[in-house]
């Protein structure tokens, strides 16, 4: 895709009209996802009185992106990725929106409606990162990429206390609703971006058996390209290697904070530490841009991550411990900020979106692996925490 015209003009990033859209879209997005995160599990919760049921719907988010990243990868590259895009927000709003009528018939359908829209997202999330080189030139990518980061956090950080204020405060029907209008926004910029461009960038056969066997074929080139390509194979690989480490610091952080500091709530002003931690970074890498070697930022980010990691057991007042923590956060960000815009950078358009569907299928995968949903009650149990 290119700008309407054919052509891609220079413009300071802030200046590009399609990616302020994007951005702005999913900003609002994003706030209503923190709504869904915190809205299905506590209607599940007042519904049922059951952990069980609650870590279900949680595990609903994650368990599609195992089961179809890597189809949702093929159909990015087979059709137009913005409409992919758009459908997946309309048919998200649709089922966000159901879900206070449904509830009140039917706890088991919650879950159904929890799994349907995650596997609707499983098809935004890979179209998100295939299209963004296709909204802003090569040597923006890394700005690019922090600033979606930074609103990412933004929204997290002050996202989740809205949502506890609007669920708690408002009718449920009111928020899956809000939720639902926010899908909206995101579909109505995206059709506002004018970009232009083949809905299709892979050859298909007219016959229906040979069509379907060129698709598992188009899925088998895009996972060789990625094992392949000896930069994009190790790229890979430091991704999984920090998701994995992110994934167990999770419940390790609850113990440190139950353990350590006598109490569970400091387990909150750890996790806001490297959310803030994580913004800075955003910024920081938005301020240096093109200036920065990516390969460094991801050397230097790994290692200070382990650093951080290690640090908070020798560490023995809150204070330390959480700016130990805003540093980690500050190289997570230097870390998967440079490895996204890598993989952007390398792939061609024609491959971008199997790529990122076989990414998102392993990472997720990882960090379901590694971050049992158990483990934080495991540990809470054992300490006598609630």
């Amino acid at each position: 895709m290119t700008l309407a015209g054919g052509t891609r003009a220079r413009r300071p990033l802030f200046g590009n009209a399609n990616f302020m859209l994007l951005v702005g879209g999913q900003f609002i997005s994003q706030m209503g996802d923190r709504l869904a995160m915190v809205a299905f599990p506590w209607l599940v919760y007042t519904t049922t009185h059951s952990a069980l049921s609650t870590g279900v719907v949680l595990a609903m988010f994650t368990l599609p992106y195992v089961l179809f990243g890597v189809l949702a990868g093929g159909v990015l590259d087979r059709i137009d990725r913005r409409g992919v895009m758009v459908a997946a927000d309309i048919i998200r709003g649709a089922l966000v929106l159901a879900v206070p009528f449904v509830a009140e018939h039917s706890t088991n359908a919650v879950f159904v409606l929890a799994f349907l829209t995650a596997c609707a997202t499983v098809f935004f999330d890979p179209g998100l990162m295939a299209l963004l080189p296709d909204v802003v030139p090569a040597e923006d990518l890394l700005r690019a990429n922090s600033v979606l980061a930074a609103t990412t956090h933004v929204t997290e950080i002050i996202g989740y206390a809205t949502a506890g204020f609007v669920v708690f405060y408002l009718a449920m029907r009111t928020t899956f609703t809000v939720d639902a209008a926010t899908f909206g926004v995101s579909a109505v910029t995206l059709l506002a971006m004018t970009l232009t461009g083949a809905p299709s960038r892979v050859g298909k056969p007219t016959d229906g058996t040979a069509r379907d066997l060129a698709f598992w074929v188009e899925i088998r080139e895009g996972v060789a390209y990625l094992v392949h390509h000896v930069g994009l194979r190790a790229n890979t690989a430091l991704t999984l290697a920090a998701v994995a480490g992110v994934g167990a610091s999770y419940p390790l952080t609850f113990l440190l904070a139950a353990d350590r500091f006598h109490g569970t709530r400091t387990f909150g002003f750890m996790e806001a530490a490297i959310a803030v931690g994580y913004l800075t970074g955003s910024v920081v890498l938005g301020v240096l841009g093109k200036r920065l070697r990516k390969g460094l930022a991801i050397t230097i980010g790994l290692m200070v991550m382990g650093v951080c990691y290690s640090l908070p057991w020798f560490l023995h007042t809150l204070p330390l411990v959480l700016a130990d923590f805003a540093v980690l956060g500050v190289a997570n960000a230097a870390v998967l900020i440079s490895i996204d815009t890598y993989v952007q950078s390398v792939v061609p358009d024609r491959l971008r979106g199997r790529v990122w569907g076989v990414r998102f299928t392993l990472t997720q995968g990882v960090y379901a692996a590694i971050d049992d949903p158990g483990s934080l009650q495991n540990l809470a149990n054992e300490l006598n925490y609630r």
